[in-house]
């Protein structure tokens, strides 16, 4: 059955030893698949906003293998390998929470898409992206960076990482209210207009029918 493996690498040579371990080992058939989780953020580049794919874990690179002792065996010939999580018996794999936590919040490409968002007073309200369902767990948003930091078990521990947010507005809870109020007038004022329209064709229908004299 094929697990889910974190294994410790140096911080900041990721993307080179993953490379190296689909070079080395790839051909081995140990693993099934080597990839980096990404995040995405905004990024100014010459005045122009695009995306930047940054890494969701730094110091992990991630394996899904149905031999984790091959595996355990085979990273040892590479020299920036740190260590795959485990104990003294081998290999632990990735809690079933964290792997479905994974697979709902990455896309197919393994990367964490930007989410959008607004604040209503001091309430941070996700309207789009994978944060939707994780507001609970963002302890810091970084407006300028454009970016939030949550608090979320891994690697069986409470774990911060940083994925992509946008700030779209920011209101005070006086600025809402009026808000709400302003559109609910505008929604009473064209239901209105058109009640009245559709009410006004009707008695044209019935003159002309002789129902009104």
């Amino acid at each position: 059955m094929e697990m889910w493996y974190a294994v410790w690498v140096q911080t900041g040579r990721e993307e080179q030893i993953k490379l190296i371990c689909d070079r080395k080992l790839g051909k081995q058939s140990i693993y099934e698949e080597c990839f980096l989780p990404k995040y995405e953020k905004p990024w100014k580049m010459n005045g122009v906003w695009i995306k930047k794919q940054k890494i969701l874990f730094p110091g992990y690179l991630f394996f899904v293998t149905e031999e984790p002792t091959e595996l355990h065996r085979a990273l040892k010939s590479i020299p920036q390998f740190t260590k795959i999580l485990g104990d003294r018996e081998g290999p632990i794999p990735l809690y079933e929470e964290e792997v479905d936590f994974l697979e709902k919040h990455i896309n197919k490409d393994k990367v964490f898409e930007i989410s959008k968002g607004e604040y209503i007073g001091k309430k941070l309200i996700i309207t789009e992206g994978p944060l939707k369902d994780l507001t609970g767990k963002v302890v810091y948003v970084d407006r300028h960076g454009r970016q939030a930091v949550l608090e979320v078990e891994f690697f069986g521990r409470i774990t911060r990482m940083k994925v992509g947010l946008e700030i779209l507005s920011k209101l005070t809870e006086e600025q809402f209210e009026k808000l709400k109020q302003d559109k609910l007038a505008t929604y009473k004022t064209q239901n209105g207009m058109e009640s009245l329209a559709s009410g006004g064709g009707a008695a044209k229908d019935r003159v002309r029918t002789g129902e009104i004299a």
